[in-house]
């Protein structure tokens, strides 16, 4: 798993590499439910978050998805953490 993580953070990198912070918008709101809006450049760059914290492979890393950090705005904090879980080794 951790080689294909790696894989895809080269491909994703050449792809994209620092231009997919341009323009890119996220949008946290906190109605009845949480919700993640963003263009696609935001979800691109969410996607590239989530690579990073795959490839950390270390149990309990996370991202705080706020103002603070790529969020242009942003409600409710958002914190997403790796968990490993039962069979997750047996892929």
């Amino acid at each position: 798993m951790n080689e294909k993580i790696r894989e895809l953070k080269k491909c994703y990198q050449k792809l994209f590499g620092k231009e997919i912070w341009n323009d890119s918008y996220i949008k946290v709101t906190d109605k009845d439910e949480i919700l993640l809006s963003a263009n696609k450049k935001g979800l691109l760059l969410l996607i590239e978050a989530l690579i990073n914290l795959c490839g950390k492979d270390l149990i309990g890393s996370h991202y705080h998805l706020d103002e603070a950090g790529m969020a242009n705005k942003c409600e409710k904090p958002m914190i997403i953490t790796l968990v490993e879980t039962p069979g997750e080794n047996d892929w």
